[in-house]
């Protein structure tokens, strides 16, 4: 069912309405994955803070291409003729295109798509996952993954551990999770609570819930939680694998830790990407740390304020 979102910024004009001042319709195509949607998110508030617009979200139940399509013109249908179309994952890639076309509308994917670039209008990309240096102007590098955290200045003494599970790049370990858990709740006098995700193994949170910790299943969570939490923490812990996470602590105003898993190969390009953030001090390993046991404070990301700007140079530069 397509739902709305508001969101409201400064008012500038529509590119074919000179003098009345409307809001920019943004229409997101979400896959249902958390992680997906809130990429997806987090660039439209973005956009909104900059510009008066209102924000519709349209939910695609299959991955089927050509059922997806007709799902999103369905619900489409109900909906204003959208400005801005935006998606994020292979489930919305050829829905995002279909409606592109059949609405004249341009369109912006997130992440790299398993289609051509060059078939939508603006291509907001992970660095990590480009591989040359010049790009054509419709594709825009990320430093990492969009997200939905404006950084505040945390009143809280609290201290937020994200965990997410085996991948691609990553093995399982609870046991050295576990042992580096301990010690840093140990060693802390903030109060900790902890969050998994789907892909962490059944069974984890019982083996630490002896800790003085404060456990958040993610079964029990809203999707507002986590930017809440993040907004009032002064230290985030996230394991290497959850780069979305990591992003999205390093968006906050806390100081970020990485959690150690093994990695099934040590080039991986989430391994690189991480390194690199710890080569530039702005997180730390959990190896580093017990050296000295404080995390490097940076300035937060503001990831997804600068590429709602660059986007709408592009394809809006009458509202900015």
């Amino acid at each position: 069912m397509a739902s709305l979102h508001r969101c409201t910024g400064k008012q500038s004009p529509l590119r074919n309405t000179p003098i009345m001042q409307t809001a920019l319709q943004i229409l997101i195509l979400s896959d249902g994955k958390p992680g997906h949607r809130n990429q997806s998110l987090g660039l439209a508030e973005a956009i909104a803070r900059l510009t008066l617009s209102h924000i519709h979200v349209i939910d695609i139940t299959t991955r089927n291409p050509f059922t997806s399509s007709i799902q999103a013109l369905t619900q489409a249908k109900s909906l204003p003729l959208p400005d801005l179309i935006i998606g994020a994952g292979h489930a919305t890639h050829v829905a995002l295109l279909t409606l592109g076309k059949k609405l004249d509308a341009p369109t912006a994917v997130l992440m790299k798509p398993s289609l051509p670039c060059a078939l939508f209008d603006i291509c907001l990309i992970p660095q990590h996952d480009l591989h040359a240096e010049d790009h054509p102007d419709y594709i825009i590098p990320t430093v990492g993954a969009l997200n939905r955290i404006q950084a505040g200045r945390s009143a809280g003494k609290r201290g937020l551990i994200m965990i997410g599970g085996p991948s691609k790049e990553f093995a399982w370990d609870g046991s050295l999770l576990q042992h580096a858990i301990s010690e840093i709740v140990a060693k802390s006098s903030l109060e900790w609570h902890l969050t998994d995700s789907r892909r962490t193994p059944h069974g984890f949170l019982d083996t630490i819930s002896s800790l003085p910790l404060i456990i958040h299943p993610h079964q029990q969570t809203t999707a507002d939680w986590l930017p809440a939490q993040l907004a009032d923490v002064q230290e985030t812990w996230v394991t290497q694998d959850s780069v979305s996470m990591i992003f999205e602590a390093l968006s906050s105003s806390a100081a970020v830790g990485i959690l150690p898993l093994p990695p099934h190969k040590k080039l991986s390009k989430i391994s690189r990407a991480v390194k690199q953030l710890c080569a530039n001090q702005q997180a730390a390993f959990f190896a580093d740390w017990q050296k000295c046991h404080q995390l490097p404070v940076s300035t937060p990301l503001r990831e997804a304020d600068r590429c709602a700007r660059l986007l709408l140079q592009s394809l809006y530069p009458n509202r900015l």
